[in-house]
């Protein structure tokens, strides 16, 4: 058994992350950007407009139309799921991690490589962004895909790779706008200004690749020029006369640095310096110590004992310029800085790998490994009991087998890497099995309420007051309208409402013919709090939405 599991750890190790991403598919999307993305994109293939994009019958100026694209195409094959909606994204996560993996490989050896694509596999962003679906999937994916196959075109100067690596390019900023390129840019010029490598910035094959991106991007460019410049009276999201070209080629992601932008929020130049403390766990010791030993090996360009870390300089550029940079925005969130996740993890895979006999470093991470299995074991008390019995059951099978990591690995770097491995499954498996279905389905109750008015065939008869969500849209798989108070009273026999406590109350005022349906629990998913995650605390912070019946 001990040989079997020896020969095939790597196999286990990844079919274990798959699951929990294919369990991910299945979870109903949470407001608000998620399921607004979906919405977005079941219009889209409802309406065959793909190059000018719409939402709710609108014009649409935010997000590049990657993502919508690719799940819309998906809903025509699959229909209207979660399956659906979250499957390119899910696919695209893989791609990240492989290309993680090959481009990794051109540099260091097979045990870093592989380190570096089950660290970034096994980060809280990556468990996140499979589940809470949106952009930035794609922009990771095709970031270090494009890094990847621009190395190995650098490296063996094919055609195919200068091909491949300037598409990889288009398609991140067709996910997220210019940060695909500029990710790109930062991390490869990084290495060729450290090691003054002329040759590969003036190479003139490079306007073969822009050529590329180009190409790519005259689809978006021309519906972006079609739908907003040729119609100069239009207003989209307080903008009068919006230019689509210019917004997305300058304001959405440079304007946020100059001020351009309305975008704007009260976080400060250190925030992500504070998310990616949770986003890039269980690993971020790691990182920290990586980076600053790849900070001393620039300074230090002689000593052998860096000379690992002088090999390649693009993982450094890749994290930190980017890093930096988004840093400065006006406006952030924590997944915008997720972009940099693949060379964080080959940063602290190449720390890890290299670590030989470090008490600290051990007992460090083996107290944060301490910290989720006790997170686990109170959250199962506290927060939402295990939805059956198979759960606890694998759980505590995963503790056993951390624990005889902990107790029979020898080398430490091998007996964090996957002690840790061990950790972070564990604590996701909950997540996806047990947590995140109890939470949506118990307390996002438009989901609930859009599920119920496709069921008994409610399009064209299914409104809202008040309260509007796109999960609305999402799961009675149509744009539904609004009403007031007037036109409430003038819906049919028959006919359902969903509104919050305020809009209901409104109704009972009125005294206007409406039966409830059903009242459902409210509570804004994607933004927890302590008192509404404890059960004993819960009731007090969640609102009651309703479902009625026009009488």
């Amino acid at each position: 058994m001990i040989g079997f599991t020896e020969r095939y750890k790597y196999l286990l190790i990844f079919s274990g992350i798959l699951i929990i991403y294919f369990l991910n598919l299945f979870i109903d999307v949470m407001d608000v950007d998620a399921a607004q993305y979906a919405s977005i994109s079941m219009e889209m293939s409802q309406t065959d407009s793909y190059l000018e994009v719409y939402h709710r019958g609108l014009d649409y100026l935010d997000k590049p139309p990657l993502l919508f694209w690719l799940s819309s195409i998906s809903m025509k094959i699959f229909g209207y799921s979660n399956f659906a909606y979250k499957l390119p994204s899910f696919l695209l996560a893989i791609l990240g991690v492989y290309s993680t993996f090959r481009f990794a490989r051109l540099h260091y050896s097979r045990q870093i490589a592989i380190m570096a694509a089950v660290i970034l596999a096994t980060s809280q962003a990556l468990f996140q962004i499979t589940n809470d679906v949106r952009t930035d999937t794609n922009l990771l994916a095709f970031v270090i895909f494009s890094v990847w196959q621009l190395s190995a075109f650098l490296q063996t100067n094919k055609w195919k790779h200068l091909i491949f690596g300037f598409s990889g390019v288009a398609l991140a900023m067709l996910a997220k706008g210019p940060i695909g390129m500029v990710a790109v840019v930062a991390a490869l010029g990084t290495d060729f200004l450290i090691k003054r490598e002329w040759k590969h910035i003036f190479n003139w094959k490079w306007l073969v690749g822009i050529l590329v991106v180009a190409i790519w991007l005259v689809p978006m460019t021309y519906g972006l020029y079609n739908q907003f410049d040729l119609h100069p009276e239009k207003t989209a999201y307080g903008i009068k006369s919006p230019s689509g070209v210019k917004f997305f080629y300058w304001t959405q992601s440079f304007g946020r640095i100059t001020g351009e932008s309305s975008w704007k929020d009260d976080t400060s130049f250190f925030f992500f310096f504070h998310s990616i403390l949770w986003d890039f766990q269980p690993w971020i010791l790691f990182l920290v110590l990586g980076l600053i030993t790849t900070v001393r090996s620039f300074f230090d360009r002689t000593s052998q004992k860096f000379a690992e870390y002088r090999k390649e300089y693009i993982t450094l550029g890749g994290f930190v310029l980017v890093f930096l940079a988004l840093s400065l925005s006006r406006f952030k969130l924590p997944h915008y800085v997720y972009v940099t996740f693949p060379f964080a993890a080959i940063i602290a895979a190449r720390y890890l790998a290299g670590l030989q006999r470090s008490i600290a470093a051990v007992a460090g991470q083996l107290f944060f490994n301490s910290l989720f299995w006790i997170i686990l074991l109170v959250g199962s008390v506290l927060i939402f009991s295990p939805p059956n019995i198979l759960l606890p059951v694998i759980l505590g099978i995963l503790f056993i087998v951390w624990w005889a990591v902990i107790v029979n690995v020898k080398v430490h770097a091998n007996k964090i890497f996957f002690a840790t491995i061990v950790t972070g499954i564990a604590f996701n498996l909950n997540l996806s099995w047990s947590f995140y279905p109890q939470l949506i389905h118990g307390y996002q109750g438009s989901s609930t309420a859009g599920k119920m008015a496709w069921k008994h065939n409610k399009q064209g008869a299914f409104f809202w007051y008040r309260a509007h969500d796109h999960t609305l849209d999402f799961y009675s798989k149509h744009i539904i309208d609004g009403r007031n108070l007037n036109t409430l009273s003038a819906m049919n026999s028959g006919d359902w409402v969903y509104t919050n406590s305020e809009g209901y109350r409104d109704i009972l005022r009125d005294s206007l013919p409406f039966k409830v349906v059903t009242p459902l629990n409210d509570f804004p998913v994607a933004q927890l709090t302590l008192p509404f995650l404890l059960r004993e605390s819960r009731a007090a912070h969640v609102d009651t939405c309703y479902l009625l019946e026009r009488l």
